[in-house]
C-alpha cells in the first residue's frame, strides 16, 4: 500500500480568498455559536438590599444582624452574584473625621462577616459616607440609632423561570 502525502497550507501561505471548506467551517461555527445562545436560558437582573445595625461608637456586626444578612443571602438560590457592596454610615455625634473612620471600620465589620460565610473577598466592595447620609434626624437618641447602619446591596444574576 502506497501512502501519498499532500502539502497542508500553512498560515502563512493562505490564499487571498478563503476556500470553500473554510467558507463551509465559518458557517457552521456561525450556525453554533448561534444555536448555543439561542438554548441559554435569558438572564434577569436581582438585587438585594440589607442592613446591619451598631451601638454608639461601634464597628462590631451583632451576631443577629450577621445571620439577617446570611438570611437574605440564603434565600436567593440560584443567583450567580456579581458584586456586593457595603456602604458604612455613622450618625452626627463626633468629628467628621472620625465618623469618615468608623464608618469605613463598619462597612469593613460587615464585608469581614460576608467574606467568613464563603463570599469571595473580591466581591465585595467597600465604601464610607460617615453621617453624609441619615436616614433619621440626629436630633434625638432614636435617629441617631438608625444612623449607625452599613448598608449592604447584592447585585447578581440568575435565569428566568419559563
Amino acid at each position: 500500500m502506497m501512502l501519498s502525502l499532500l502539502p497542508i497550507p500553512m498560515p502563512h501561505q493562505a490564499t487571498a480568498r478563503p476556500t470553500h471548506a473554510m467558507a463551509t467551517l465559518a458557517l457552521c461555527l456561525t450556525a453554533l455559536a448561534t444555536t448555543a445562545q439561542a438554548q441559554q436560558p435569558p438572564l434577569e437582573k436581582v438585587v438585594v438590599r440589607a442592613e446591619a445595625r451598631f451601638a454608639f461608637d461601634a464597628d462590631t456586626v451583632s451576631p443577629a444582624d450577621r445571620q439577617a444578612l446570611l438570611a437574605e443571602v440564603g434565600r436567593m438560590q440560584g443567583v450567580s452574584w456579581q458584586t456586593v457592596t457595603a456602604v458604612g454610615h455613622t450618625d452626627s455625634v463626633g468629628t467628621p473625621a472620625y465618623n469618615q473612620q468608623l464608618a469605613a471600620r463598619r462597612a469593613a465589620a460587615v464585608k469581614d462577616a460576608l467574606v467568613r460565610q464563603g463570599l469571595p473577598a473580591e466581591l465585595v466592595q467597600t465604601a464610607a459616607r460617615g453621617p453624609a447620609n441619615p436616614v433619621a434626624d440626629n436630633a434625638s437618641e432614636a435617629g441617631r440609632a438608625r444612623n449607625r447602619r452599613t448598608e449592604v446591596v447584592f447585585e447578581g444574576v440568575r435565569s428566568k423561570a419559563p
